[in-house]
C-alpha cells in the first residue's frame, strides 16, 4: 500500500511539474505575413534576423505578437525599439501586438545597422509599479543587409 501511494504521488508530482513547465510566454515576429521567428526563448545570439533595405517599402510591415501564458490582465505590456548604441528610438505602449509599416522601419534604420526589439511589462496599479524592478526581455534583433 505504501509503495502504491509513493508511485501515485511521484506520478502526480511529475505531471504537475511538467504542466507548469509548459506554461511560458512566447512571441512571433512576422515580416510581410511570413513568420521569420517564433520562440519562447530569450537568446541574443540566436534571435537575430536579417532585413534587406530594398524590402523596406510602404506595402511591407513588421508584426510582433506576444502571447502571455497565463494571461496577465492587471499588467500592461510595452514594446521598445533600440539602436545598436542602446538608444531608445520607438515605444509602443499597452499592447501585446504591434504592426509597423516598412517605411517607418526604414526611418528607424536611418544610419543604423541594427534595431533591437525588447518588451517590458508593468502592473496597471501605479503604487505596485513604483515598487517593482523592470527587466527588458530581448525579443529580436533586426540587422540591415
Amino acid at each position: 500500500m505504501k509503495n502504491l501511494f509513493f508511485i501515485l504521488s511521484f506520478i502526480g508530482i511529475s505531471m504537475l511539474s511538467e504542466s507548469q513547465a509548459n506554461q511560458s510566454d512566447s512571441w512571433k515576429i512576422k515580416w510581410n505575413k511570413k513568420t521569420i521567428m517564433e520562440t519562447d526563448k530569450e537568446n541574443k545570439d540566436d534571435n537575430i534576423r536579417k532585413v534587406k533595405l530594398a524590402d523596406l517599402k510602404d506595402n511591407c510591415f513588421l508584426k510582433v505578437s506576444y502571447k502571455e501564458n497565463p494571461p496577465k490582465n492587471d499588467w500592461k505590456r510595452d514594446f521598445l525599439f533600440f539602436d545598436e548604441n542602446d538608444n531608445q528610438m520607438l515605444r509602443k505602449d499597452s499592447t501585446t501586438s504591434i504592426k509597423i509599416p516598412g517605411t517607418e522601419l526604414k526611418k528607424l534604420f536611418a544610419n543604423k545597422k541594427k534595431i533591437v526589439i525588447y518588451t517590458v511589462t508593468l502592473p496597471t496599479d501605479p503604487d505596485l509599479a513604483a515598487r517593482i524592478r523592470v527587466r527588458r526581455v530581448h525579443l529580436c534583433t533586426l540587422e540591415l543587409q
